[in-house]
């Protein structure tokens, strides 16, 4: 008896697995699609033949069958083991170009008669406020294209924190690295189709920043670097107005159309 009949049938709607896609999932230059370890092991790899288990704990990858389940077409893909984390790779490119999929749409997934199927249904787009015009010139006084009264959760709520490493505060070569997980997450989510797709074609974009602390306001770029990000331009004057140090803490959030930090004294 093959291993997957021993392994109950999913209902037709059932989908274990759902993630919001982000930047990295949909860049077609090096393209992959991260899910996360808890889930890939809990809803995939358990259900796959001790063989193919075998398999991706020796050589770190397994290839298997890919359902796409809104186009009904099968390719062969790989899972690879990223150690916190699974990639899915192989045909992934294709399927962002076909599908045309975009940062922020959800897609399924689920183990079902040895294949993985996923589905990224149409129209349905995961964001928490409306997408944010990008401006390249300096921002003025008044130009906020999205306004809201702010709440205390809104005050503290500062999702990107890390601690000041020495390239952080080197001013011979001024810039703030930031995670490429945090900036997708908490930064890209919000910003308009153009915006994203400059960044993906220049791999750097203008943005107005703000610092919480003195209320200035800058014009600087934050450029891909594949798996983070650095915020760049005046980080320099920065550097030395704050006198940031190794171990300080900075704190980043969008806001308002707008990359604000804090270094809290």
């Amino acid at each position: 008896m093959a291993y997957y009949n021993a392994v109950p049938q999913l209902l037709h709607d059932q989908w274990p697995i759902k993630k919001a896609l982000t930047f990295s999932d949909i860049d077609i230059t090096h393209p992959f699609l991260t899910l996360s370890r808890q889930q890939v092991e809990a809803h995939i790899v358990v259900h796959m033949t001790p063989q193919q288990q075998d398999h991706l704990r020796a050589e770190g990858q397994v290839s298997f069958n890919a359902h796409d389940y809104d186009a009904n077409e099968i390719s062969s893909m790989k899972l690879k083991w990223r150690g916190s984390y699974y990639s899915l790779i192989g045909k992934w490119g294709k399927v962002v170009r076909t599908k045309r999929l975009e940062v922020g749409q959800e897609i399924k997934l689920r183990w079902l008669d040895s294949c993985l199927h996923f589905s990224v249904p149409q129209q349905h787009i995961v964001t928490v406020v409306p997408p944010v015009r990008m401006v390249a010139s300096p921002l003025v006084h008044d130009s906020w294209p999205i306004r809201k009264t702010l709440t205390s959760s809104d005050v503290d709520n500062w999702p990107i924190k890390k601690a000041l490493t020495l390239s952080d505060v080197d001013t011979n070569h001024p810039f703030l690295t930031l995670p490429g997980k945090g900036v997708e997450d908490h930064i890209l989510v919000y910003w308009a189709h153009q915006a994203r797709e400059q960044l993906r074609n220049d791999q750097q974009v203008s943005v107005n920043a703000r610092d919480y602390d003195t209320g200035d306001l800058y014009v600087m770029k934050l450029k891909w670097r594949g798996s983070y990000y650095n915020l760049i331009g005046k980080w320099g004057k920065i550097i030395r107005e704050k006198r940031l140090r190794v171990g300080r803490e900075i704190r980043v959030r969008w806001e308002n159309g707008c990359v604000v930090f804090s270094v809290p004294q």
